[in-house]
């Protein structure tokens, strides 16, 4: 839901209003976790998927459908280039460590899923789209500075989640087409 005037406030309740603030707090407390320790709590993944049904604009229904298509897809997503990275490219490199790299970490997932309750699944693909790409350069960047492989990727994800909740993104991929 983008929010445009006086006419979309209203839709919010005091009680979606301040559990949004908190959802948004929370999105910063993850990211800081994600960056420091490059793991997060799975207390807060919990808030944010649970609470974001209480700030969705859309019914229960189509909420969990959206979730479980964004986080299913994620899901697969995660496995073929998890096995790609593992066994074609460990092999083709001969980096044997590899084999122990992972796509997307466990708490991707989840947040992805509560931005798809938000958000639906079109603009929640959008979403990660936008993350992708930002997060693109910051791991070029790391790699050639530092030489990590391993990236935060929450922090870009909810980068992508307020860009497309605040300015509505999608609107302008879908002049495209």
């Amino acid at each position: 839901m983008l929010i445009k005037g006086k006419e979309d406030l209203e839709e919010f309740s005091i009680f979606q209003t301040v559990l949004f603030t908190l959802f948004l707090i929370n999105l910063v407390v993850l990211s800081l976790y994600d960056f420091k320790y490059k793991a997060v709590p799975d207390y807060l993944l919990l808030f944010a998927f649970f609470s974001s049904f209480f700030i969705t604009k859309f019914d229960i229904f189509e909420a969990l459908q959206s979730a479980f298509i964004i986080s299913g897809a994620f899901v697969i997503l995660n496995f073929l280039v998890t096995f790609y990275i593992q066994n074609i490219k460990s092999r083709f490199l001969k980096d044997e460590s590899l084999k122990t790299q992972t796509a997307l970490g466990e708490g991707d997932i989840p947040l992805i899923a509560s931005f798809g309750v938000i958000l639906g699944v079109y603009n929640t693909f959008i979403a990660i789209f936008l993350s992708a790409i930002v997060a693109m350069f910051y791991a070029i960047y790391l790699k050639n500075r530092k030489n990590e492989i391993e990236i935060p990727f929450i922090p870009f994800l909810v980068f992508g989640f307020l860009l497309e909740y605040f300015f509505n993104l999608s609107n302008i991929f879908k002049d495209f087409y």
